[in-house]
């Protein structure tokens, strides 16, 4: 779990304006990358400040999500609604209409993604190497940690019942 301070460097450092969206929609949402791979603008709701979770993007395939609770619209705060809608003036179309395409405006490659921005990312900021599923960690553990309500988190997530997300985040 990365703490605040850690984030803010994380963010700082990130260069790449593509790459600084996504990671603070992860940070801030707690999706999954597939979900974010597979995140179109047309689920991205400005005005009611919401993501809506439609579809995932795994192994070259979009898929529908793990379960039906994890159909789900998921709150934005400001400052991610800002970030999201300065990436989409920068951006530009695809075809796809997808939020992170790759240059050529296809989904993304999880590994390259990884590789060529997420773990030089940490390193930059001189964070400690994790996995890009501890991003929803991070999230999931801040809700926790601010007495915000199991059930809220647990819709927010995804999770099916609440004792899932008390399990695996809650410590």
């Amino acid at each position: 779990v990365l703490q605040p301070e850690q984030i803010r460097k994380f963010l700082e450092t990130t260069d790449d304006q593509k790459y600084k969206a996504l990671f603070m929609t992860a940070i801030m949402t707690g999706m999954r990358q597939g979900e974010l791979l597979g995140l179109q603008w047309e689920d991205v709701d400005f005005r009611k400040n919401q993501i809506h979770v439609k579809r995932t993007f795994n192994h070259g395939r979009f898929f529908s999500p793990k379960t039906a609770g994890s159909i789900r619209s998921i709150d934005m705060s400001p400052a991610l609604s800002l970030e999201l809608k300065k990436w989409k003036l920068a951006c530009g179309q695809n075809g796809l209409d997808l939020v992170f395409p790759n240059e050529a405006g296809n989904p993304m490659d999880s590994v390259n993604m990884m590789k060529r921005y997420f773990f030089p990312a940490l390193k930059k900021a001189e964070l400690p190497r994790i996995v890009f599923h501890d991003l929803r960690h991070t999230y999931a553990s801040f809700l926790i940690a601010q007495g915000e309500n199991i059930k809220y988190i647990q819709s927010q997530l995804g999770h099916a019942i609440p004792t899932i997300t008390l399990d695996l985040y809650a410590h």
